[in-house]
């Protein structure tokens, strides 16, 4: 299975801003904005994609499973990048499922943030790779799943998790704001009843 979804939008009186002054703290500039509406172009494509591998009585089936997505927004008087935009991105797995247990690994890549919102000063951030993985098991209704996310324990930054406020008010309002970090290695398990 393969799907593909282009998508481009025109909007007209999109909710931007305008901005009326801008000040500096450090190394850190900010900016006074005002709501105001721009007409935007939104476009995108979106990839989804599966296909089974292997499918057998003794090792089960095996399938390899992927997820494109590409975003681009712009305020058409000048160009710019709005705000909050996600960078191209891609999520893929691989699953195993023999009888009640479940298995796979997944992987996430997502590209550097450079097209960004000049008004709102919003921060550019590489890219990344995360490693992740999962097993479950069911029994009749009952059901038991962990896994661990960012298996490596990767530093990052989240392209739209906005600023580490708290970091930049420590340095005295000195040092230059960056953007949020991501989440470290992180292990979960769960329980669940189906009644």
């Amino acid at each position: 299975m393969f799907k593909v979804a282009p998508y481009l939008t025109y909007i007209q009186d999109y909710i931007d801003v305008d901005t009326l002054s801008t000040t500096t703290y450090g190394e850190s500039t900010f900016a006074q904005l005002r709501f105001a509406n721009h007409d935007s172009r939104i476009y995108g494509v979106d990839g989804t994609g599966k296909v089974t591998i292997w499918n057998d009585h003794k090792f089960g089936q095996g399938e390899f499973t992927g997820v494109l997505r590409y975003l681009h927004g712009e305020r058409l008087d000048d160009g710019t990048g709005l705000y909050q935009m996600m960078p191209l991105n891609a999520l893929l797995g691989l699953e195993e499922r023999l009888k009640q247990w479940t298995a796979g690994i997944r992987l996430q890549a997502v590209d550097r943030k450079s097209d960004v919102d000049p008004r709102r000063f919003e921060q550019q951030t590489p890219g990344y790779v995360l490693l992740g993985a999962h097993l479950g098991y069911q029994r009749g209704r009952v059901a038991i799943t962990g896994g661990c996310d960012n298996l490596l324990n990767k530093a990052y930054e989240l392209p739209l998790g906005g600023v580490n406020f708290d970091d930049f008010m420590a340095s005295g309002w000195l040092s230059q704001i960056r953007p949020l970090t991501g989440r470290g290695r992180s292990v979960y398990i769960g329980l669940s009843f189906r009644y």
